[in-house]
């Protein structure tokens, strides 16, 4: 089993697309480092990245599902998640009842994360999955 964060979030589809897709930024960075062009502009870095203070998420291991709709936590965690019921459990213990946005990154690649900065989404914690 590996350990990840967890959150729940609300977005309309666009603006989840924007919030995690973090190509743009990463591919003017793999430039700038062969010496092809001037360093990309912080204001590319997705959502996301931007929030937490990273630099990219391409490679690494992270996860999400998104809905057209709000559901509950358990809808939502029911690909990723093997104990529905104690995630059930942990996200109304935080007041997180619903949502459309299941996101996830594992703690091995982002050690040093802060999780509970993310303003976007509502943390819910560290899950093994």
């Amino acid at each position: 089993m590996k350990a990840y964060y967890v959150w729940i979030g609300t977005f309309e589809e666009s603006d989840f697309e924007q919030y995690w897709d973090n190509e743009l930024y990463e591919n003017e960075m793999e430039q700038w480092k062969k010496g092809e062009r001037t360093k990309p502009s912080e204001s590319l870095r997705c959502g996301f990245c931007r929030e937490m203070s990273l630099e990219e998420l391409d490679k690494k291991d992270f996860w999400f599902s998104f809905r057209s709709s709000l559901c509950d936590v358990r809808e939502l965690g029911k690909d990723y998640i093997a104990d529905l019921d104690k995630f059930q459990r942990k996200c109304k213990d935080k007041g997180i009842l619903e949502g459309n946005v299941i996101w996830a990154v594992s703690v091995k690649d982002f050690p040093d994360l802060e999780p509970e900065v993310c303003s976007s989404m509502h943390y819910v914690g560290m899950i093994e999955v």
